[in-house]
């Protein structure tokens, strides 16, 4: 089954909330740091439209991109009567309307790239929406991180009327970490099993740096994600800052 087909009603409870009120920790802070403006924006893998809705809500027109149908449902109940364009696209097909001053993908989306030619697509694509001195901010998983995330052994949890048990395994010699979800869900009275498979490969930092560089973005900058200390080897997630 397509990732979070089935799931995306309670991505929320189980990671986009907490997700969120980490990136807003940070984007606040490089807001400020680097005197970021915006009018126009692009929340790439917008999810279920939390960071979309903030920037409407900060007053910009947001292109909300996410090739999830059911996604796009929950974050569409979300936006109301915000100035929220919702687009189902792929971001390796990426087509907006116009140019943006500022592109944000957050939580490992960029992740579940498992190919270094598909994310030198991606980054190409969102140097080409953004406008002059327009930036791009988002954060990936490290290698240190999918690799100490495995366990063999299954980890089982509920929520309101959903059972997961879910396992997980690390290729080292391809970077890719697989999690197996098993998800019961209750319905008319019995469970239900729906499966769902998600892949991500992490990336050496240098290599990351080297992709953006070709896609032709000269400024960036990169940071620890837990408070913006400086990257180390045991730094589980990135965060990125890329100006064209």
């Amino acid at each position: 089954m397509e990732p979070y087909k089935r799931t995306a009603f309670i991505y929320d409870r189980l990671i986009g909330e907490a997700a969120f009120s980490n990136w807003l920790k940070n984007f606040s802070r490089l807001r400020e740091r680097f005197n970021i403006t915006f009018d126009f924006c692009a929340d790439i893998a917008c999810g279920t439209g939390l960071v979309a809705e903030y920037l409407a809500r900060e007053g910009a027109l947001v292109y909300a991109v996410d090739k999830s149908e059911e996604m796009l449902k929950v974050a569409r109940e979300r936006a109301q009567d915000l100035p929220i364009v919702f687009l189902q696209q792929d971001l390796l097909e990426l087509d907006l309307p116009g140019e943006v001053d500022l592109i944000t993908c957050n939580t490992d989306s960029l992740n579940y790239i498992l190919e270094e030619e598909r994310l030198a697509v991606a980054f190409s694509n969102f140097y080409k929406v953004l406008k002059n001195k327009g930036s791009a901010i988002f954060d990936m998983n490290t290698l240190y991180q999918l690799r100490g995330g495995a366990d063999i052994d299954a980890w089982e949890f509920g929520d309101e009327g959903v059972i997961f048990s879910w396992r997980s395994d690390f290729d080292e010699s391809k970077g890719i970490a697989t999690l197996e979800m098993s998800n019961y869900f209750l319905e008319d009275g019995s469970y239900r099993l729906y499966r769902e498979v998600h892949k991500e490969r992490g990336y050496e930092q240098d290599l990351l740096m080297e992709i953006l560089i070709g896609a032709g973005f000269r400024k960036i900058y990169a940071w620890d994600f837990a408070g913006l200390a400086p990257i180390n080897p045991y730094t589980r997630r990135i965060q990125f800052l890329a100006t064209k």
